[in-house]
């Protein structure tokens, strides 16, 4: 489920200038939170409205125009916590949710970021990219959203 912006215009000026530096020169970069529910069967319209309720927070996310720009040089990633954790955040809001009546295994956040470079960018710039999107010690990059089902593997029924 997509979420909220997940980048200030603070923040987002500090990853351009932080990749700056790097020498990686990007037009713009977004970030928007990306919710990843597990549950043992499909949510009804009911329960699926609650967790929309829920899940609705922070300053709504505004995407760039993509008119006009060629899409190979539109990148994106997604962060999500590292494999075989479950971080802070999905332990409060799974909490919150099976309060609100949900059956719900786990909810888990990741954040979708999208650039847009004036150039195509090398393997290594894509690496230095990733490096500042995310802490190394507590999330993982991945590139397409079916690549956020391994968070999952190891989840037992309760």
């Amino acid at each position: 489920m997509p979420g909220a912006s997940a980048l200030s215009s603070f923040r987002q000026q500090r990853l351009l200038a932080d990749l700056a530096k790097q020498g990686i020169v990007l037009d713009w970069i977004s970030g928007q939170y990306l919710h990843f529910v597990w549950a043992k069967k499909a949510l009804d319209a009911q329960q699926t409205q609650v967790l929309e309720a829920l899940l609705s927070y922070g300053e709504p996310f505004k995407a760039f125009t993509q008119a006009a720009v060629p899409t190979q040089l539109n990148h994106q990633a997604i962060t999500i916590p590292r494999f075989g954790t479950v971080s802070p955040w999905a332990s409060k809001a799974t909490e919150i949710a099976r309060q609100c009546g949900l059956e719900v295994l786990r909810i888990e956040r990741g954040i979708q970021f999208t650039w847009r470079s004036a150039k195509s960018l090398t393997p290594v710039e894509q690496q230095l990219i990733f490096s500042v999107i995310h802490d190394r010690m507590t999330e993982e990059v991945v590139i397409k959203s079916s690549q956020v089902e391994a968070l999952y593997q190891s989840l037992t029924d309760t």
